[in-house]
């Protein structure tokens, strides 16, 4: 199995110069989807969590015996 994907480096002129780590962008060449690190949202993070809490409490709200 090859492997598909392709770093791409993406510097702006004028930008500050990154490790090759930090600015690599791999993009998988039959579908098109380009990958690259993030942080992960603070609303994505909060409805994470709401829906864990919301489980616990639905588990315990119509799941107990009492």
């Amino acid at each position: 199995m090859g492997n598909d994907s392709t770093p791409i480096r993406s510097a702006a002129a004028g930008a500050p110069s990154e490790t090759p780590e930090e600015s690599a962008i791999y993009r998988y060449e039959p579908s098109g989807i380009c990958e690259r690190s993030g942080n992960i949202p603070v609303w994505l993070k909060l409805v994470s969590f709401g829906l864990i809490v919301w489980g616990l409490y639905y588990a315990w709200h119509y799941w107990n015996s009492y």
